[in-house]
């Protein structure tokens, strides 16, 4: 069972951290498997054999990636269980809430609620009822209903689902509208009173009350008088840097506000609603995404750098060619150029991202030992053993499941004889049912028609494909660091210390 975010203010940082990356997510992984009948497909804990991804989806007449993807979170939550054949079955604790009739006939009304609750904006703009396909939809009172005037919670269990189910999406929807409008700016300056927040932001006095108030339910906004604020504990969270985090934070997940709402579609059909495989979609969208990237350069930084530095302690840097695939914001490539003074770094992605790469290098100065090389990541031919070290930063979960053996064989041809692979990225554990936040980063993967997590056994079979037979997995924070090097190489077995360098763009 997924708990009820924190409602303490002291895990106020940890709350909010949950609502901007992943409330939208669980909620969407609750819908879509009420949607699909995903609960009723598996069989019940004790009491019927547990299936397999592929027996579910032939059940389900439904896309077998897809229902990995929602059946490994809901195992991954306590949900349903998963056996050590990886069949599944739901958990007899899900199962008997979900034979609550007024449960699911509360379930079954939220349902067709998430376009209209994605337009909070203009419901607090006007202060009223929205349109949306062709219908009104009382916006306003829908979040009034579920989070200022609730009713009686029939059992915490049962609330706590619904909860979940229906509330988490809302909440970051909350924090969209208040971070879009400017209203939490305005609150973390200095208290503003309505009729001083409405002359800033040219909104409706009734619309920017239910604002503050549901900021006030999620324990961000208070009263003091006629004026509001931000409470002492959101104030401490929100200091400094932290509140343009946050926006950024938010910014990126309600991209996925449409393709969330319809995941079932894209689990029974793959019919991807945000398809980053269509190339305008994929420009426009990792354009931004190395501007994101870009935004919290200082603290990727800290573990590239120490990714570097592991590195170095088997294969000298100095002289060396580094290839950096993939490069976001240049994080990677350029902690390699800063670990001395004659390591050259090639970076490559599309046209339109390097060009934020380049600014991010010369804040560095390492512009000088510099190459920048646009192009295809699933066609270009990357040379034959011209590299001493290749760089997958967050690059392979784009790639589908198919296309991940060519992309492995072409950076093996362009690795030379002692060279290393370094593949920073999100890796499963054995039973592929956890970490949480890896498998949230999965779904939206591959909702987007992009590629899946695997295990470090997943990747170390591929990587011996192509004669990348010595591999080590290393934790990183926040992620994985997999080295892979042919027959002879020695890798690090365990991470260099934390250096806590500053880089230059910070």
């Amino acid at each position: 069972m997924p708990a009820s975010p924190p409602a303490a203010p002291a895990a106020l940082a940890q709350s909010l951290h949950f609502w901007a990356r992943n409330a939208s997510n669980e909620s969407a992984l609750l819908r879509a498997s009420l949607r699909l009948g995903l609960f009723d497909a598996l069989p019940e804990e004790g009491a019927g054999e547990p299936l397999p991804v592929s027996g579910l989806a032939r059940r389900l007449a439904a896309s077998e990636r897809g229902v990995r993807a929602l059946v490994e979170l809901l195992a991954c939550l306590g949900l349903a269980r998963q056996d050590d054949a990886h069949g599944y079955a739901l958990a007899s604790g899900t199962a008997a809430l979900l034979r609550d009739t007024a449960l699911r006939a509360r379930l079954d009304a939220e349902l067709p609620w998430w376009g209209p609750d994605g337009l909070l904006d203009e419901a607090v703009k006007h202060g009223g009822p929205v349109d949306f396909e062709g219908r009104r939809w009382d916006v306003p009172g829908h979040y009034r209903a579920l989070f200022l005037e609730p009713p009686p919670a029939a059992s915490p269990e049962a609330e706590a689902f619904f909860d979940c189910f229906a509330r988490g999406a809302p909440r970051m929807q909350v924090l969209v509208t208040a971070a879009r409008l400017g209203v939490l700016e305005l609150l973390a300056r200095r208290p503003h009173t309505l009729p001083e927040l409405g002359a800033a932001t040219y909104l409706s006095t009734d619309g920017l009350r239910l604002l503050v108030e549901l900021l006030a339910r999620l324990g961000i906004a208070r009263a003091d008088g006629a004026a509001w604020g931000l409470t002492d504990e959101a104030r401490k969270v929100l200091e400094g840097k932290a509140l343009a985090y946050l926006v950024r934070s938010l910014s990126v997940s309600a991209r996925y506000w449409e393709a969330l709402g319809r995941l079932d579609e894209t689990v029974r059909h793959e019919r991807y609603i945000l398809d980053l495989k269509d190339a305008e979609v994929s420009r426009r969208f990792y354009a931004d995404n190395s501007q994101q990237l870009t935004a919290v350069f200082a603290s990727h930084f800290q573990l590239s750098v120490r990714a570097a530095t592991t590195v170095s302690r088997t294969h000298p840097l100095e002289g060396a060619a580094v290839l950096d695939i993939g490069t976001g914001s240049g994080v990677w490539g350029a902690a390699f150029a800063r670990a001395t003074p004659t390591t050259h770094v090639t970076y490559f992605d599309q046209a339109v991202v390097l060009e934020q790469v380049r600014r991010n290098v010369a804040q560095l100065k390492v512009e000088d030992r510099a190459r920048f090389w646009p192009g295809d990541l699933f066609t270009q031919d990357f040379g034959t053993a011209a590299f001493d070290v290749i760089i997958l930063p967050q690059v392979l979960n784009v790639l589908r499941p198919e296309d991940v053996p060519g992309l492995f064989a072409r950076v093996a041809r362009a690795l030379k004889p002692g060279g290393v692979l370094l593949v920073a990225e999100y890796v499963l554990n054995e039973r592929r049912d956890g970490p949480l936040e890896h498998l949230y980063f999965g779904l939206r993967r591959f909702m987007t028609n992009e590629g899946d997590l695997l295990s470090f056994s997943e990747y170390a079979r591929l990587l011996s494909g192509v004669g990348l037979t010595s591999s080590v997995c290393l934790p990183l924070p926040t992620q994985e660091l997999v080295l892979a090097a042919r027959p002879g190489v020695a890798l690090p077995s365990e991470l260099a210390p934390h250096a806590r360098p500053t880089p230059a763009a910070a």
